[in-house]
């Protein structure tokens, strides 16, 4: 049995290995539980209360020793429904905090510098800069990726959000190299909503502007993004964009 969505909801390897035991061996003492599903005793009994917690098993006691039995598998779904029902709540209690955290929060600092790394660092980096552009009304404005613009985890991360700056009404505006006319071509300028305009010479790669901050992505092995809060330098990047975007061919 594929096991690993287990995990993904909340299972430890000891829970899930206990709950599969259980499903067959129905009814069952810590002993038949623990020699088939290969925890110690001492460790499956901490384990079946976690999962009465979770109101995935019960108990019943007879003669004075413990029987352990699986409710209906649906309980599963009753457990994600109520953590969702949770999530909602929390999310709302924060909504309602926001203002206050909001008065609280110290002036951002006018020139700074901050790290995103690994693949759901960047998808929050990206989800900040939709959030912005969207509020602003201002373009997706950039320079491509450089060798790494080929590969496959790359292409498909900035095709998704590529859907999503469309759903969004946001254009885009890139550069990029000569080299790269017919990938890119083929990929993500088929739409009146996106322009990429190409040059032989050398430029920055991997490169956004939006706002007062300017990002340079490093996509390799574990993708990181560094990004630069400065108003006199999003402006000074700026002004170089454009000014190579009007010699630019497309």
């Amino acid at each position: 049995m594929e096991t690993k969505i287990f995990e993904e909801i909340g299972f430890t390897q000891g829970e899930i290995k206990v709950y599969i035991s259980l499903l067959g061996l129905g009814e069952s003492t810590i002993g038949p539980i623990s020699k088939k599903s290969g925890v110690t005793p001492a460790k499956t009994y901490p384990i079946l209360e976690k999962l009465k917690e979770k109101g995935l098993i019960t108990s019943i006691i007879k003669s004075g020793t413990t029987f352990f039995q699986l409710l209906n598998p649906n309980r599963i779904l009753n457990l994600l429904d109520e953590r969702e029902r949770k999530i909602s709540q929390q999310k709302d209690e924060i909504k309602n905090l926001l203002p206050q955290l909001s008065a609280l929060q110290k002036s951002e600092a006018e020139q700074f510098a901050s790290i995103y790394e690994t693949f759901n660092g960047i998808k929050t980096l990206y989800d900040e800069i939709l959030e912005y552009l969207n509020k602003s009304k201002e373009d997706f404005i950039g320079f491509t990726l450089g060798g790494e613009y080929q590969n496959e985890q790359a292409n498909l991360f900035f095709k998704n959000y590529d859907a999503k700056r469309k759903e969004a009404g946001i254009k885009t505006k890139l550069i990029g190299l000569e080299k790269q006319k017919k990938f890119l071509k083929e990929n993500y300028s088929k739409r009146n909503d996106v322009e990429i305009r190409y040059v032989s010479h050398s430029v920055p790669t991997g490169v956004i502007i939006f706002g007062n901050k300017v990002s340079t992505l490093l996509w390799g092995e574990k993708p990181v993004a560094f990004v630069i809060h400065s108003k006199q330098n999003a402006e000074s990047y700026r002004n170089f964009f454009y000014s190579i975007w009007k010699k630019a061919k497309k």
